[in-house]
Formats: C-alpha cells, structure tokens, sequence
C-alpha cells in the first residue's frame, strides 16, 4: 500500500490508494530480456576485446618484422658494399697480372733474343779458339 500525504488548507490527510494488480509476466520478459541483452553485450565486449588484442598482437608482429626487414636491408647494402669493393680488388689486380704477363712475355722475348746474339757470339769465339774444331753448338 502506498500513502500519500496532502496538506490543504491547515490539515493533512493521508490518503491510501490501494494496491493495483500489476502483471509481472510482462516485467519478468523484459528483465530476461534485459538480462539476455547484458550477457550478449558482455560477450561482444570481450569479443570485441579478443579482436583488440589480436590487433595488438599482429601490430606488434609487423612492427617486429618491419625492424628485421630493415635489419636484413642494411645487411644487405653492407655486403653489396663489400662485393663491389672486391670487384674493384679483383679488377685491379686483374689488370697488374695481365700487365705482369706482358712485361714476362717481353723480357722472355728479350732474353731469347739476347741469348740468339749470344749463342751467335759463342759459336764465333769457339770457331776463333779452336780453328781446328767445328764450332760447338750449344743447345739452350
């Protein structure tokens, strides 16, 4: 019962209204259905945080792989850096045997050359000492 209190004019009275019959079947499906609604809500937030931390999780994966791609990228110029420095030794000493090999070429021309004229002067000298003998040849 509920009771209300009425001033009017000096005197108070207190009225009683009496109690309706309220149906509670149409209150109890909406507080099921609030409650249904509460525990979907609760599973979508923790969805919804699940996904979050998923997110998360794969930022943190593509950050991490983003530092070794960049890692690898420094390696990688670091080490074509270093081949081309090994091209221009190669290359270098490429051109210092190729010029070793021309100056062995001619200095064994030369020393053929000279040791011809020699043999020539020898065969002379050894015709001149023993005039008798038939000149010695020297196979060299």
């Amino acid at each position: 019962m509920i009771r209300w209190i009425k001033r009017k004019r000096g005197n108070i009275k207190v009225l009683e209204l009496e109690q309706r019959s309220i149906s509670y079947e149409g209150h109890d499906e909406v507080s099921a259905e609030r409650n249904f609604l509460k525990d979907q809500q609760s599973v979508g937030e923790k969805e919804v945080n699940g996904f979050e931390n998923q997110i998360r999780s794969k930022d943190e994966e593509i950050r991490r792989l983003e530092h070794e791609l960049a890692l690898k990228d420094e390696e990688m110029r670091h080490l074509k850096s270093q081949l081309d420095l090994k091209e221009k030794e190669f290359a270098r000493l490429r051109i210092a045997i190729q010029s070793a090999c021309t100056d062995l070429g001619n200095a064994v021309t030369t020393v053929e050359d000279a040791f011809k004229s020699t043999n020539t002067v020898l065969r002379r000298k050894v015709a001149f000492i023993h005039p008798s003998r038939e000149a010695i040849e020297l196979n060299c």
